[in-house]
């Protein structure tokens, strides 16, 4: 399974709402890697651009953008996105935010066993709280993208394209030639953080599916982890499956120049595409709202395809009009279940 990731937006805290920045994760599987290649290639000659050079949004009409989703659309990936309003995100609460989910990481540190599991978690810790406040939000947008491509992601695709989930290549675009110390970050906090958020929500899986591809993701009975029974006190049912999320990340990821990397063009034209349409700035929004979630999976009851994050405990809402525009996106979104 490929996993091309690009944002939208800078996440730094804006004066007024409607502010909104997104993250786009474009699940393809491996078959898919020809067409969609074809389609990247389709549409920069619609714009008249070579096929080395990247196309943006700004640089297509609105007509052409709608064309290309729907090429999209004939493919067999899927669209998992999440979107902030920095209008809504006060910088206090951010601030209040960040300092408790950093002395969270090393709240059970002196039960580790370990001196370098505790150093580990202290180093964890301070990296966390050292985050300027635009990257620790978009640290939380991508923690819960991925949290959600695991959770749902799988879920969707075990049931159509299962032996795509023997191996996930992720491509994040990256913002300069050299690793940033926020990349190296996101490696190692991201799957601490999963794996706290696997704990809260459990990966559903379903029965008679499958999973004989992603099995080898899951930990041996001798490798299963037992700190958080020897450590925490926290029980793991052993008659299911433990994913080794790790793994699943680590094996292999890397953050790529988008010019070279055709998957993560069309996640960037996605994410674009999801923040133009909250910030309700194409002509015709509601068809936008129709195309892109055509390319959505289905969320539980009650939730929309999109998943929208924020920072704040006040009474702040998103418009009416976003509020209509996700509901779109959920009626048009693809159905979870094969029946």
């Amino acid at each position: 399974m490929n996993i091309f990731i690009d944002e939208s937006g800078s996440f730094v805290n804006a004066t007024t709402p409607e502010s909104w920045n997104s993250i786009a994760a474009y699940l393809s599987p491996e078959s898919d890697r020809k067409r969609l290649s074809e389609i990247v290639a389709r549409l920069k000659r619609s714009v008249g651009v070579p096929t080395n050079v990247e196309v943006k949004l700004k640089n297509i009409s609105e007509s052409q953008y709608f064309e290309f989703l729907g090429w999209i659309g004939q493919l067999d990936g899927a669209l998992y996105a999440v979107a902030t309003d920095a209008g809504l995100n006060q910088q206090r609460e951010i601030a209040e935010h960040q300092r408790v989910q950093a002395e969270r990481i090393i709240e059970h540190k002196d039960k580790m066993h370990h001196q370098l599991a505790r150093e580990g978690l202290q180093a964890l810790s301070e990296q966390v709280a050292a985050f300027a406040p635009q990257l620790y939000i978009q640290l939380n947008c991508q923690v819960n993208l991925i949290a959600t491509i695991i959770l749902n992601g799988v879920l969707y695709f075990v049931q159509r394209r299962p032996k795509s989930l023997g191996r996930f290549r992720w491509r994040i675009d990256q913002k300069n030639s050299i690793q940033t110390e926020y990349e190296k970050a996101f490696v190692t906090v991201t799957p601490a953080f999963l794996q706290t958020i696997s704990l809260r929500k459990p990966m559903p899986m379903l029965i008679g599916a499958d999973y004989s591809a992603f099995s080898r993701f899951d930990y041996s009975e001798e490798d299963r982890p037992t700190y958080l029974r020897e450590t925490y006190g926290i029980g793991i049912n052993s008659d299911k499956p433990a994913t080794n999320i790790g793994m699943l990340m680590r094996e292999d990821l890397d953050f790529v120049d988008s010019k070279h990397d055709k998957g993560v063009q069309v996640a960037d034209l996605l994410a674009s595409g999801v923040r133009r349409c909250l910030r309700q700035q194409f002509g015709d929004n509601e068809l936008a709202a129709r195309l892109l979630g055509r390319l959505m999976v289905q969320n539980y009851r009650d939730h929309p395809p999109i998943q929208f994050l924020g920072f704040s405990r006040s009474e702040n809402r998103a418009s009416e009009g976003v509020v209509r525009l996700s509901r779109i996106m959920e009626r048009n979104s693809r159905a979870m279940l094969v029946r």
